[in-house]
C-alpha cells in the first residue's frame, strides 16, 4: 500500500527514512527479541534470585512461543484468504508490508515495498486519481479507507485489489498512521463484469434483426470487457468465413481480417476454429505458450506474426443453434494478460449459444423478408405473364367477330390464339412442376433414349425464341454414343429452358453454343451464350425459386424466375447436377448439365433397346354419346361444340344433381365432369354415377383446373377413369370420337 500522498497528511512532507532491519516481518522481530531475552546472559545468577529469574525467563519464553504460533496462524489465514497486511507511517510515508503483499503485486518475495508516491506507479493509470482521492478522504475526514483498483504487475498483467484500512490518530487528532489489508478480487471483478457483459449482450442481441448487425455487435461487446481480440467465423459453402471482428485497438481490426484471408485455417487442423466447428464443443487454452503456437501453426511466417502479437489466453466457442454448428466465436487476451479458466469457458459458451440463436433468428427474418419480397415480385410478374397472352387472345377474338367473312384472316388469328393458349398452358405446367418437385411428388417416366434426340426436341421447342432474336445457334455432338436412361420429355424441358434463358439474356444477334461431351461415367452438356452474364454475387442464387437476374441498363426481361429452378430440380431427379458459370456482367454465361451415362451394351443387357414408335392406323370416327358437366357455361359450351363438330351427340348440364340425372336418362358413353360444382362436388357425382343400377357405366373423365398429385388420387378414389387438367388440347377431345 501507498502512504506517499503529500496532500493526504497535514503533517510534515513525506520522505523515505531509514527503518530497522526486519521491518518487513515485525512479528518475527518481536518474537526473536523476546526469545533472546529469555536466554541467560550471565553464567552465575545471583544468590537467592535463581528461582525468580528462572520463572521470569520461562514466562518470557512461553510468551515468545505463543507470539510465534499466533504469527504462523495469522500468516496461514492471510495466505488462505489471498490477503496481505500493510502499514504506513503517515508523517514519513514509510510503508511496511507483511508477507503476501508482494505476491498480490506480482513481486518477488522479500521485495522492498514502494514508499511515498512511488506506489502510484504500480496502479493502473485509469485508477490512480480515484485511489488518491479515496486515500485522502480517509486521512482527512472519515478515518476509514476502502477502495477497489487495478495494479499492473511487472509481467504486464492486470489484477484487481481491494484495500481496507483504518487511520490512527494521536491525542491531538493528528493522523499518525494507517494500517489495513489488501486482497485479490480479480476473479470477483471479472465475474461481475462478465455477468454484466452477458446481460447487456443478451439485451443487445434481442434488439437487432439483421445478421451482420448482430455479428458486429457481439464482437464489439466482447472487447474489451471479456477479451482483447474477438473474431466470428461462419460456415459458408464448406469454408469458415470471417464475418466480424473487434480489437481493443481499432487499427488492428484490419489485421484480424487480413490474417484470416492470407492464412485461412486448415479444415483438418486438430486445433483452432476448425476443431471447434467440427466437434461443436468449446476449447480452452489457459496460456498460449511457445509450444502451443508451434503445435498449432505450421506456417513459419504466420508463426512469426503471432509471436509479435503477444497472444496470452484463448477460448473458442461454437455457435450452436437448432442442432447444428453454424460457426465459431474466438476470444483471445493479449495486453490485459487475462488468463481464462473453466468459468470463462462456460460464460463464453453461454454467450455463443445466445449469439447463435440471435444470428439464426436474424437469418430467418432475412429469409422471410426475401421470401415475402420474392412473393410480391412473383405475383406481380405472374399477373404480367398472364396478361401477355390474354391480350392477343382477346384481340384475336375481336378480329374474328369483325372478319366473319374472311376465312384467311380467321385462320391466321386462330393460329395466334392457339400459340398464346399454348404459352398459358406451359406457364401453368411449369408452376405445377415446380410444386411437384418441391414436394417430391413428380414422377419420371424413364426409358432408354439418347441425348441427340432430346436436344433436338429442345431446340424445336425453343426455336421461335431464338429466331425471334436473330441469334446464331451452333450444336456440337460427339462421335460417341450419347445413350442414357431418362424421361426424354423432362430432359427436353430442361434444355429448352436453358436455351430460352440464353435467348432471353443475350442481346439481339448474339451467339448460343450447345456442346455435348462424353466422359467415362457421365454425359456433359454445356449451353453457352455471349449475353449479359451473371454478377458474382448472383451465381449461387440463379437456381433459387422466383430468382431473376437483373442487369444494369437492361429492360425488364420478364419471366417468373422458375425456369432455372425447374432445371435444377429435374436434373437432380435424374441423378445429375447443373452448374452456372460466368466471368461477370457482359461476359456471357455457361450452364453445365451432368447426367449419368448409360452405354449401349448396358441398355441392351438391362433395359432393352429403345421402344420403337409405332404408327397405328387411325380408326374412323363414330358417333358417341357424351355428357359435359361444368358450371362455367362458356367452358362447357366450347367443349360441347368441339365434340359435336366431330359428330358426337352431346348433352350439357351445369350442376352435379343434373349430371347424375342425365347419366341415368341419357346413358352417355363418356362423362366430362368438372370437380368444382355449385351444389355437390364432382367427386360425389362420380360416386353416385358408379352406384346407378341398370345403367352401363360410362368412362368418367375429371376435367378440372386442379392438377396436384393428391387431386389425381382423389379422382381415382372417387371412381374416375382419367384426370385431365384444363385447358385440354382440342385434339385430345376429338380423340374421344375414335375410342
Amino acid at each position: 500500500m501507498c502512504a506517499g500522498l503529500a496532500s493526504a497528511s497535514k503533517g510534515p512532507g513525506l520522505h523515505r527514512t531509514p527503518r530497522p532491519s526486519n521491518s518487513r516481518y515485525p512479528f518475527k522481530t518481536l518474537a526473536a527479541a523476546m526469545s533472546a531475552r529469555s536466554t541467560p546472559t550471565h553464567p552465575a545468577p545471583r544468590a537467592g534470585g535463581d528461582e525468580a529469574s528462572a520463572g521470569a525467563e520461562g514466562d518470557l519464553a512461553r510468551l515468545a512461543e505463543t507470539l510465534r504460533q499466533s504469527e504462523e496462524r495469522l500468516q496461514l489465514a492471510l495466505d488462505a484468504g489471498g490477503m496481505g497486511v500493510w502499514q504506513i507511517d503517515l508523517p514519513t510515508g514509510h510503508a511496511t508490508w507483511w508477507p503476501g503483499m508482494d505476491r498480490l503485486h506480482g513481486m518477488p518475495e522479500g521485495s522492498e515495498p514502494p514508499h511515498g508516491t512511488a506506489y502510484l506507479e504500480l496502479i493502473d493509470p485509469r485508477d490512480r486519481e480515484r485511489f488518491s482521492e479515496t486515500f485522502r478522504e480517509a486521512v482527512e475526514r472519515t478515518g476509514w479507507h476502502r477502495v477497489e483498483y487495478r495494479v499492473v504487475r511487472p509481467d504486464g498483467s492486470i489484477r484487481w485489489l481491494e484495500s481496507r484500512g483504518r487511520v490512527r490518530r494521536d491525542a491531538s487528532g493528528q493522523a499518525t498512521s494507517i494500517a489495513g489489508v489488501s486482497l485479490d478480487v480479480t476473479r470477483r471483478k471479472h465475474t461481475e463484469q462478465d455477468l454484466k457483459f452477458l446481460a447487456e449482450a443478451s439485451a443487445e442481441l434481442a434488439g437487432v434483426n439483421d445478421s451482420q448487425s448482430t455479428l458486429d455487435r457481439i464482437a464489439q461487446l466482447a472487447v474489451p470487457r471479456f477479451a482483447d481480440w474477438c473474431a466470428i467465423d461462419l460456415l459458408q459453402d464448406g469454408n469458415l468465413q470471417r464475418v466480424a471482428g473487434a480489437h481493443v485497438d481499432s487499427e488492428k481490426v484490419k489485421l484480424l481480417h487480413e490474417l484470416h484471408h492470407r492464412y485461412p485455417p486448415e479444415p483438418d487442423s486438430p486445433q483452432g476454429t476448425w476443431a471447434v466447428a467440427r466437434s461443436g464443443q468449446g476449447v480452452l487454452v489457459p496460456e498460449i505458450t511457445e509450444e502451443v503456437l508451434q503445435d498449432g501453426v505450421k506456417d513459419p511466417e504466420l508463426l512469426a506474426i503471432l509471436r509479435t502479437l503477444g497472444l496470452y489466453s484463448y477460448i473458442g466457442a461454437p455457435l450452436n443453434a437448432r442442432g447444428r454448428t453454424m460457426g465459431v466465436i474466438t476470444f483471445i487476451t493479449t495486453e490485459s494478460r487475462r488468463r481464462y479458466g473453466p468459468e470463462d469457458l462456460a460464460l463464453a459458451e453461454d454467450l455463443a449459444r445466445r449469439a447463435a440463436v440471435a444470428i439464426d433468428h436474424a437469418q430467418l427474418l432475412e429469409a422471410l423478408r426475401e421470401s415475402d419480397k420474392a412473393k410480391d415480385v412473383f405475383l406481380a410478374t405472374l399477373a404480367h405473364e398472364l396478361r401477355n397472352p390474354l391480350a392477343p387472345i382477346w384481340n384475336g377474338l375481336s378480329i374474328i367477330k369483325m372478319a366473319a367473312g374472311d376465312p384467311q384472316r380467321i385462320e391466321q388469328v386462330g393460329g395466334i390464339i392457339e400459340r398464346q393458349v399454348g404459352q398459358l398452358s406451359r406457364l401453368v405446367d411449369d408452376l405445377l412442376d415446380v410444386s411437384r418437385i418441391s414436394t417430391g411428388k413428380i414422377e419420371l417416366k424413364k426409358e432408354p433414349t439418347n441425348l441427340v434426340h432430346v436436344i433436338g426436341s429442345a431446340v424445336e421447342i425453343s426455336r421461335p425464341h431464338i429466331e425471334a432474336a436473330h441469334h446464331k445457334l451452333s450444336i456440337a455432338f460427339p462421335d460417341e454414343s450419347t445413350d442414357l436412361v431418362a424421361d426424354a420429355a423432362r430432359l427436353a424441358q430442361v434444355f429448352s429452358n436453358l436455351l430460352n434463358n440464353a435467348a432471353k439474356y443475350t442481346r439481339r444477334g448474339g451467339r448460343i453454343d450447345v456442346l455435348v461431351e462424353t466422359l467415362e461415367s457421365e454425359l456433359v452438356v454445356r449451353v453457352r451464350d455471349n449475353g449479359t452474364g451473371i454478377a458474382p454475387e448472383m451465381l449461387g442464387k440463379v437456381f433459387g425459386l422466383f430468382t431473376q437476374v437483373p442487369h444494369p441498363g437492361e429492360g425488364r426481361q420478364g419471366g417468373l424466375g422458375i425456369g432455372l429452378s425447374l432445371v435444377e430440380g429435374l436434373v437432380r431427379l435424374h441423378g445429375g447436377s447443373v452448374e452456372a458459370h460466368s466471368a461477370g456482367l457482359d461476359q456471357g454465361s455457361e450452364f453445365v448439365v451432368r447426367l449419368p451415362r448409360q452405354r449401349r451394351e448396358a441398355l441392351a443387357a438391362g433395359n432393352g433397346p429403345p421402344r420403337a414408335a409405332t404408327e397405328a392406323a387411325t380408326p374412323a370416327p363414330h358417333t358417341r354419346r357424351l355428357l359435359v358437366v361444368d358450371d362455367n357455361e362458356d367452358a362447357a359450351s366450347t367443349v360441347a361444340e368441339l365434340l359435336r363438330m366431330s359428330g358426337n351427340e352431346v348433352v350439357v348440364v351445369h350442376d352435379g344433381r343434373s349430371a347424375v340425372a342425365q347419366a341415368a336418362e341419357f346413358r352417355p358413353d363418356v362423362v366430362l365432369l368438372d370437380i368444382g360444382l355449385p351444389d355437390i362436388s364432382g367427386y360425389e357425382v362420380a360416386r353416385r354415377i358408379r352406384k346407378l343400377e341398370g345403367v352401363r357405366q360410362p368412362i368418367l373423365i375429371a376435367l378440372t383446373g386442379w392438377g396436384q398429385q393428391q387431386d389425381k388420387e382423389a379422382a381415382r378414389t372417387a371412381g374416375f377413369d382419367h384426370h385431365w387438367t384444363k385447358p385440354v388440347d382440342p385434339a385430345r377431345l376429338q380423340e374421344l370420337s375414335t375410342r
